[in-house]
Formats: C-alpha cells, sequence, structure tokens
C-alpha cells in the first residue's frame, strides 16, 4: 500500500466502517473467469450477427469452443494461471491473425469496413499482454503477434507487388505501427511507474516521507488526519504501532533493530486496506488511522495485524509490535487523538511488549505495571 494523499481518502460517507484492517482483492481466478465469460458472450452474439460471413460462420464457433474451454478449465481445475492467460491470449491473436489474412488474401480492398471494424481490437488485445503477463512475460508475445502480422503483410506484398497500393495494406501497415508506438509508451510508462513507486516506498527525494520506511512523516500525517476529522470524526481510530527490541540472530549484524523496523513497515504497508493512512511518529513507532464500527471492532481489527507482523520473520526472527489505540468519541480533537494515542501505547509497553491496549490510558509515572492490568482484561 502506498501512503494515499487524498483529501477524501478516509471518507465515511465514500466507504463504509468496517472492523477489519486487512486489504481485501478480487481474486485473479474468478477476475480471469469474469473476463473470459465476457469474452464468450461477446463471441457467441457476434458469431448471431455475422452468421452470413464465410469465414465468421467457421471462426467464431471455433473461437467459442475454445474460450468454453479455458473458461471451464479456470472454474474447474487448478490449472496455473499464467498458462491459462497465454493460451487465450494466443486464441484471440490467432483468430485476428486469421482475419487479417482471410480480408489480405481473398477479400481485397472489398474487406476494407471488417478490418476497420478489427483494428481498435488489435490495440486492445496487443495491450493485454502487459496487463496479464507484465513487461518480461508479455515480450516474447510481443514480437511475435507483431512478427506474424508483418510477415503476412510481406507475404502478401511479394505475392502481388499491385497491393501495396491497396487501401486493406495500409491499413495493415497503419496497425503495425500503431501497434508499435503502443508497446514503446505502455514500457516506458510502466518504468516510469515502477521508479515513482520505488521512490514513494523508499521516500527518496519525496518531501513529507519517512527516508527509512517510505511512510508519511509526523507533520504529513497529522494533516490528513485533521482532514479526515474534519470530513466526519465517527468511527475513526489512531493507533500507535511500537516495534518492539529484538536481539538478532547474529549478535554482530549492524542496525538490526532499524532494519526491523523497515522490515514491520514494509509489512503494514503491505497489510492495511488501501483506504487507510498509515504514518511515522519517529523511534520505531508508527501511526495507523483506520475506521471502524465500534471500539472492540477497532482492538479486534489491531490484534489481528498485531499477528499479521509476528508471521513474517526477519533473518529467522519474528518481531512483534506492541499497540496503544484510540477510538474517538467526538470529544477528542485530532492532535488529542494522536497524543492520546501515543500515552496509550506508553501505558501498554509498562506493562510489557507485544500486546494491544484500548485506551485512552496515560503511562504510570511510577513505573508500577500492576495498575494496568484491568486494561488488559
Amino acid at each position: 500500500m502506498l501512503p494515499d494523499f487524498r483529501p477524501g481518502s478516509l471518507s465515511a460517507s465514500a466507504r463504509e466502517a468496517r472492523g477489519g484492517v486487512f486489504r481485501t482483492t478480487l481474486d485473479r481466478r474468478v477476475l480471469n473467469q469474469r473476463v473470459l465469460g465476457g469474452a464468450l458472450l461477446a463471441t457467441l452474439l457476434a458469431a448471431l450477427y455475422h452468421h452470413n460471413d464465410p469465414f465468421e460462420r467457421v471462426a467464431l464457433p471455433t473461437m467459442a469452443v475454445l474460450l468454453g474451454t479455458l473458461l471451464a478449465t479456470l472454474a474447474f481445475t487448478r490449472a496455473p494461471l499464467l498458462i491459462t492467460q497465454t493460451v487465450g491470449l494466443v486464441v484471440g491473436w490467432v483468430y485476428l491473425l486469421a482475419k487479417v489474412g482471410y480480408v489480405l488474401f481473398v477479400m481485397g480492398d472489398a474487406g476494407l469496413p471488417m478490418l476497420l471494424n478489427l483494428a481498435p481490437w488489435a490495440g486492445v488485445l496487443l495491450a493485454s499482454h502487459l496487463w496479464t503477463l507484465g513487461p518480461q512475460g508479455s515480450a516474447h508475445l510481443n514480437v511475435a503477434a507483431l512478427g506474424s502480422l508483418a510477415a503476412l503483410l510481406a507475404i502478401r506484398v511479394a505475392l502481388d507487388p499491385a497491393s501495396a497500393q491497396a487501401s486493406v495494406t495500409g491499413t495493415v501497415l497503419q496497425m503495425l505501427l500503431a501497434g508499435g508506438v503502443l508497446l514503446l509508451g505502455q514500457r516506458g510508462a510502466a518504468h516510469r511507474m515502477t521508479g515513482d513507486v520505488r521512490r514513494a516506498v523508499l521516500g527518496q527525494d519525496t518531501p513529507g516521507l519517512d527516508a527509512l520506511t517510505g511512510l508519511p512523516d509526523r507533520v504529513t500525517l497529522e494533516r490528513q488526519l485533521e482532514g479526515a476529522y474534519r470530513q466526519s470524526p465517527e468511527h475513526l481510530v489512531v493507533a500507535a504501532i511500537a516495534v518492539d527490541t529484538q536481539e538478532p540472530p547474529d549478535l554482530t549484524g549492524p542496525n538490526f533493530q532499524v532494519r526491523l523496523s523497515a522490515h514491520v513497515s514494509r509489512v503494514l504497508m503491505s497489510t492495511v486496506r488501501d483506504q487507510d493512512l498509515l504514518g511515522c511518529l519517529g523511534d520505531g513507532v508508527v501511526a495507523l488511522v483506520m475506521r471502524a464500527p465500534d471500539a472492540r471492532s477497532a482492538r479486534a481489527a489491531c490484534e489481528r495485524l498485531r499477528v499479521r507482523v509476528a508471521s513474517r520473520p526477519l533473518d529467522g526472527v519474528n518481531p512483534t509490535v506492541t499497540i496503544g489505540l484510540v477510538y474517538a468519541d467526538g470529544h477528542l480533537d485530532p492532535q488529542a487523538l494522536l497524543r492520546a494515542a501515543e500515552d496509550t501505547l506508553g501505558a501498554a509497553r509498562q506493562f510489557g511488549q507485544n500486546r494491544v491496549l484500548l485506551g485512552p490510558a496515560r503511562p504510570d509515572p511510577d513505573g508500577n505495571a500492576e495498575n494496568l492490568d484491568a486494561l488488559f482484561a
């Protein structure tokens, strides 16, 4: 999760308050089933619409059978998703190349309307390589697809040099050029996004971010908390999370606690929901701002977060965190909420490590941990 600096990122009207703190994403297999289902439906409708075309009478039913087979494979087997995605893209390209070949070698300029209807989908299919397979996995399929399209065009011109002046030849050439520009633009955008993400996560040359954790610094977090409070103080939760001191497995390892803090920050960023906010308060303490329906749900969410952090070891050490949280009741302003969460964290750390304390609570000035027993009941 990258820090969300949008003013409405924690708007109660935009999202219902929930007790969970873990991010929820749609299963990729289910998503691909829906995409294939939509493609199958579109193919069946096209088959009904183009039932008089001799090419489509054969190609579209064949493609529908192949898409149905892929859909059944995804739904009823555990076949690797990468394989089914690749096969689906290959099926799409076989259909597209067969149709281009049919227009070039059989219909000629009479098939220009069919080719113009096909051209936008060639771009969509080419772009989907990066969406599904990623920059590295899509490279070979990109070359194969554009190379096959160029080969069809070259064969047509070689067999009939006069066809170089045909409208369909110019259209296919434009499809090739547009595909090349699209691929270059996609790769440039992917590299730029990768750099932006790296700088945001590492906090490099980015004002308002902590250099070690890549999280918003205290000033930025306070500003975002004030904005969320102004929108609605209801269901607002502020949790102060401290990384507990751990002994490294190799006592000669330098800066283990610093590495541990950065590791825990990464775990937190990958765990909490996109609408939640994380910020660095300094000295190994992170603040989490979220919404929950009630104080009990907020505490349960922080307990699950504590367990999740402990399940992600670093160099054989299971990190632990101590959490002090405060549930907004409308009587505390944003600054008071943050201070109350930090005070509650201090009270929890007096009692020990690896625990969650629901406040507000203050540390015992005498250091008497027994007085805090009731808070953890």
